[in-house]
């Protein structure tokens, strides 16, 4: 199984855009963007540098796939079909990356927020007049495509239970033998579902979101960021290899986060970029240092 990183908060962006080659040719939450205002600040040019760079490999890797997964309908993990200068996203790349493809989604109107319903209901429209028919709602499905098994979650809350931010999916690649799961926005994990999950499918590798550590104090409490960091290490003292990123790295003391984490385990934690052999490159963490 190969696994390639295109586009996380290691990476530059905000993103967990993965692309995995079993005897399919997977393309798991193909979308990347930047946060339009941090620290009170816009981006820096760096940072557009970075998402004009993951959007041309999310769009190359986009025309290898087979298959698209997507698990949810934040801007960061899939692509709309419109114009985003935040998303460097367009109509153009839209149909050149769902034409032709099979495509397994988060349910459009079930476990679902408003707002992602609304984004839900476009972006199918648009599917349609795309000609895109082959369209799986994937929660709590599974799937055998060649040899390549997938499994997907039930819906589990966009982070701590009660999450007012919605619903996502994770899901669950075998492939000869091997075992990874892709758990966008679980952020640590928070939920116990979430967890349970996970440990029960007992994957070799799992890339996962950290919790969003930046927001502590605002929408998020300090009791939820021991619980995240609490669950991860149960994780992976059991897991082989664990890929934590997303989230997390949007504060620069998510090194602390991770340090312990490891010290704790005794396990492999890394982020997606160093899966590359690449340092950590983090952008909007480090956003208030490019204007002083």
């Amino acid at each position: 199984m190969n696994v390639i990183p295109l586009a996380f908060e290691s990476m530059g962006v905000r993103s967990m855009a993965t692309y995995i080659e079993t005897d399919q040719k997977i393309l798991v939450d193909p979308g990347t963007s930047i946060a339009p205002k941090r620290f009170g600040f816009p981006p820096w040019k760096d940072e557009f540098d970075a998402l004009h760079e993951t959007r041309a490999r999310v769009q190359e890797y986009a025309k290898k796939a087979d298959i698209l997964t997507i698990s949810h309908y934040h801007h960061d993990h899939f692509t709309p079909f419109s114009l985003g200068r935040y998303l460097d996203s367009s109509p153009e790349y839209a149909q050149q990356m769902y034409r032709n493809k099979k495509l397994f989604i988060k349910h459009p109107t079930e476990n679902i927020n408003k707002n992602q319903q609304k984004r839900a209901r476009d972006f199918l429209k648009n599917l349609k007049r795309l000609g895109t028919r082959d369209i799986h709602y994937a929660d709590g499905n599974s799937f055998k495509v060649g040899d390549t098994l997938f499994k997907f979650s039930n819906a589990l809350p966009h982070g701590a239970e009660g999450s007012r931010v919605g619903f996502v999916i994770t899901v669950t690649i075998e492939w000869e033998g091997q075992k990874l799961i892709h758990a966008s926005d679980v952020q640590g994990p928070m939920g116990d579902g979430a967890r349970e999950l996970i440990l029960n499918e007992n994957p070799d590798t799992l890339i996962l979101s950290g919790p969003p550590i930046y927001l502590e104090g605002f929408i998020l409490e300090k009791r939820d960021v021991v619980r995240a960091q609490k669950n991860l290490i149960e994780i992976a003292r059991k897991i082989p290899r664990v890929v934590v990123d997303h989230h997390l790295l949007r504060d620069l003391r998510c090194f602390d986060f991770i340090k312990t984490v490891k010290e704790e385990s005794k396990g492999e934690v890394l982020v997606a970029s160093e899966l590359l052999g690449k340092e950590p490159y983090l952008l909007e963490a480090r956003r208030k240092e490019f204007y002083f």
